[in-house]
């Protein structure tokens, strides 16, 4: 799915990675927005990047979850341009991970047609605009299942309902879920 640079990205989450280092750079939120120019300037607190460094970006906007590319502009105090750009030079991998750590409450699973009721806490470790891996308590998630769970983050609500592709124990009463994302709603 296509960012569309004409919907207001002010005040939405950003998690932006160094596409060269394949690292995450900053979490963050978009304080100002230019829609003629794709231009946007995000709160640069906690961390340096340093200008020209070519960046991927999740942007959790109020019509989804989208990934995009750009360039890193000036930096003015607590204020860093980034300049947004379309095209297909800009990674390698079709849908990139972020580091999220989000953390919220599963209400609902749907297991072979039956909705089933539900409430306990799953932790998101990492994401991309079509897929998840979360942790969640050892046996209440099976392959096949279609969850859907909510959180805030950044004081921004989202409800995410994700199709379950795989589940792995990882230790500790945990195990480690893949899961596509169907659908995001944020608001």
């Amino acid at each position: 799915m296509e960012m569309s640079l004409s919907e207001n990205l002010r005040q939405c989450r950003i998690v932006i990675r160094d596409v060269e280092k394949e690292e995450t750079i900053a979490d963050t939120t978009i304080i100002a927005h230019d829609m003629d120019r794709g231009h946007i300037a995000v709160e640069a607190d906690g961390f340096e990047v340093a200008e020209g460094v070519v960046i991927s970006a999740l942007v959790f906007s109020k019509s989804g979850l989208f990934e995009t590319q750009g360039t890193v502009g000036a930096r003015d105090g607590n204020k860093m341009g980034i300049v947004l750009y379309e095209g297909s030079d800009k990674d390698d991998r079709h849908a990139v991970r972020y580091q999220v750590n989000i953390t919220g409450v599963v209400d609902q699973i749907t297991r072979q047609g039956e909705k089933i009721s539900d409430n306990f806490e799953i932790t998101v470790l990492n994401m991309s605009s079509i897929g998840l891996l979360a942790q969640a308590p050892k046996g209440r998630i099976k392959d096949e299942d279609t969850i859907r769970f909510a959180a805030v983050t950044k004081g921004q609500r989202i409800i995410i309902t994700a199709h379950v592709e795989r589940v792995e124990a990882c230790g500790d009463g945990k195990e480690d879920v893949g899961c596509s994302v169907q659908l995001v709603n944020l608001g």
